[in-house]
């Protein structure tokens, strides 16, 4: 045999023996994988790790296209698949420097067993990946490791609180008016027995996010002997549920935007441009270049970015000067172990105990369980501040004065635990505005510059609190229909703000669109299939909102314009439903439609509504949903035993040609869910499908 050939074949089988010992590791006949007639994966095993690792096998099967998207996103390659769009992610990832981040704390953050678990997702991901060559869209991806788990989750994180859009406003060379906003929200309510009426405790899941796509949410039951049993839901790379619930609580996650990042600006040394002054002394900087592989029409190239480090975090140079950012994902990477355990929790003080763990760096949480207690926590890691500065703004980076390592703990931030009323809520709103008004924490007792005003009074705050006007008993059925209530608050709120000036127009002075004036001034702030105003204000508010800018954050406050483009925006609506439906007088459900391939649904609500609804218009003239109401879980706790039942837009599978890619779109139409079981005999006896990941 030829020597040259030699080498590689043995080294080829080495590392064929090592992959081949990275997967038997788990046995994957210990583990069962049982498809329900919604194609949900309920997972069963004796070990949490071996839960872990189907899984990811489960995952792969459904949506093995947005997992190793991820995987790829994680190595800084997605620049090679998207071109220039993925080449800002991967310049992104390795500005924060996530890879070493999750070097650094992993043995310091993690416990053994965690990463034994999170070892075994990560060889159910690789072994899917081996035994299916064909689905793999880059080379060289898998196998993946453990620590690209990580990295996944501390990119979105970082994502999550903030800290690309600090950068976008540096790279503006608007550092000053960063302001964060989130671009999406989530409702979260919990009622006790005091409210209720029957001794039962009902929660509400219910997170507002694109309906397709990598954010897009995944069901699954997971079900071990070492103590865990529960449903929810999760994104591609998570290896547990971010919310749903387990057969004692369950808890849902709702976005909150306070003050997560700080911006510093430099002080450069004019004798030496790459040092900085600290504390009187001048200190170097990290200069870095960061490589892009980008893929064009021409091929592939690479170019590097010039970036720098310095005590406080990652810096950028700009023609004003360099600053520097510095943000809670930066001091540990024990969001995973966290969540995983909060699934095991089984009752409210193991849940709080675990809460204390700070690794999630954000989210509100909304908690209920089996003893009737319901809970709301303003969870976040927010930095003790030195109170001299204000840290909205842009804040000298040459002092201690304003470097900080140390956050407020669990017990210093807003909650509220069993409140007399009976009831806790989070519409992405104020946490000051949680529960019944006087028994909501005192504003006062916060310090400002943790930034908690970003989080605003919103519509839904204001129209849930509409709904609860007066009520001492809701029963089940009433509780639903405050989910899907598609209404605005009457008279107040940002939306009222932007429509009110309609009712100034006068018909007259408007011949051509006097028929529409008439009609807007008809709609009752509804958003239901059936009002036959709402599809006129959908596209005169669409239009108008493009062309002001106006985002998310102007949904809550409202939007100021003039009327000549309030009436351009009308002309625009009447126009374009008179091209498409030959009439302005139709049902908001014949245009407002849930769409996936061949299927089309009539679909309810409005931005910034309970029933949560973003669309976009398509080339036929649709309103198409594309984000809001994501994922829908209701519970309720009772000793005569829970019940759990959930929905999402469309489907278990994301895959082409799959029963389940479609199969849940008709039940979310109709604001109809599907009954859920823990029962593991239950399950297995219904299944439609019973198999190992294999």
């Amino acid at each position: 045999m030829n020597k040259k050939i030699l080498l590689p074949i043995h080294l080829f089988i080495l590392i064929l023996l090592q992959h081949t010992i990275c997967f038997s590791q788990i046995n994957p006949n210990n583990i069962t994988i049982a498809r329900d007639t919604f194609g949900i994966p309920h997972i069963f095993a004796a070990t949490d790790s071996e839960v872990a690792y189907g899984l990811a096998w489960a995952h792969c099967e459904d949506d093995f296209e947005h997992i190793q998207q991820l995987i790829i996103i994680t190595n800084a390659r997605m620049g090679e698949v998207t071109g220039k769009e993925g080449a800002a992610l991967d310049f992104f990832v390795q500005f924060i420097k996530s890879k070493e981040t999750v070097d650094r704390y992993y043995d310091l953050d993690l416990s053994a067993d965690f990463k034994k678990t999170l070892q075994a997702y990560t060889n159910g991901l690789n072994a899917y990946a081996a035994s299916h060559p064909k689905e793999i869209k880059l080379k060289n991806i898998f196998p993946t490791t453990a620590k690209n788990i990580l990295i996944g989750y501390h990119l979105i994180l970082s994502s999550m609180i903030g800290a690309p859009r600090a950068l976008e406003f540096i790279i503006k060379e608007k550092p000053d008016e960063y302001i964060f906003n989130a671009s999406a929200g989530s409702n979260g309510i919990a009622m006790s027995s005091k409210m209720t009426g029957d001794s039962s405790t009902f929660l509400l899941i219910n997170p507002h996010v694109p309906l397709e796509g990598q954010a897009s949410w995944y069901e699954a039951h997971l079900c071990s002997e070492q103590g865990l049993n529960m449903y929810g839901a999760l994104v591609p790379g998570m290896i547990s549920p971010a919310m749903g619930c387990n057969e004692h609580m369950g808890w849902a996650i709702t976005f909150n935007w306070p003050d997560y990042v700080d911006i510093y600006e430099m002080e450069i040394n004019k004798e030496n441009k790459n040092q900085y002054k600290f504390d009187g002394n001048w200190y170097d900087l990290e200069v870095r270049n960061i490589p892009l592989k980008i893929k064009t029409k021409l091929g592939k190239f690479t170019i590097k970015k010039k970036v720098y480090w310095c005590i406080y975090g990652p810096a950028y140079k700009t023609k004003k000067g360099i600053y520097a950012l510095r943000f809670n994902t930066m001091f540990n990477i024990k969001a995973a172990e966290q969540w995983f355990n909060l699934g095991k929790a089984k009752n409210f003080q193991t849940f709080n105990s675990t809460m204390q763990m700070q690794g999630i760096p954000l989210f509100n949480i909304v908690y209920a369980d089996d003893d009737d207690c319901i809970n709301y926590l303003f969870n976040g890691l927010l930095p003790r501040r030195n109170l001299d500065y204000n840290w909205q703004k842009v804040v000298p980076g040459n002092t201690s004065k304003t470097y900080w390592d140390k956050f407020y703990s669990i017990g210093e931030l807003p909650q509220k635990n069993r409140p007399a009323c009976g009831y806790v809520y989070n519409t992405n709103n104020s946490p000051f505005r949680c529960t019944a008004a006087d028994e909501n924490p005192n504003e006062n007792l916060f310090n400002k510059q943790s930034g908690f005003s970003w989080n605003r009074v919103n519509n839904r705050d204001l129209r849930f609190n509409e709904l609860m006007e007066g009520k001492t008993n809701i029963n089940f059925q009433e509780f639903k229909k405050i989910k899907y209530d598609c209404s605005y608050p009457k008279e107040k709120g940002g939306l009222y703000k932007t429509f009110k000036p309609i009712y100034s127009l006068k018909e007259a002075d408007y011949p051509d669109i006097a028929d529409a004036i008439t009609k807007l001034k008809k709609w009752n702030f509804t958003g239901n299939t059936e009002n036959r105003e709402a599809a006129l204000v959908a596209f005169t508010f669409n239009y108008l909102f493009k062309k002001k800018d106006a985002r998310y954050n102007e949904l809550e406050t409202g939007v100021d314009y003039d009327t000549p483009l309030l009436i351009e925006a009308i002309r625009y609506a009447k126009k374009t439903l008179l091209k498409h439906y030959k009439t302005i007088d139709l049902p908001f459900g014949e245009v407002q439609r849930l769409i996936r391939d061949d299927k089309s649904y009539a679909v309810s609500g409005l931005p910034e509504c309970l029933r949560a609804m973003v669309t976009e218009v398509t080339k036929e003239g649709s309103l198409r949903a594309i984000n809001g109401d994501s994922f829908i879980m209701f519970a309720k706790f009772s000793k005569k035993g829970n019940t759990y039942e959930s929905v999402v837009p469309y489907g278990a599978s994301r895959k082409k040609g799959s029963p389940h890619l479609m199969d849940q779109m008709k039940l979310y139409s109709n604001q109809q869910t599907k009954p859920i079981t823990l029962d593991k005999e239950k399950v297995l006896k219904n299944a439609l499908q019973i198999y190992h990941p294999q």
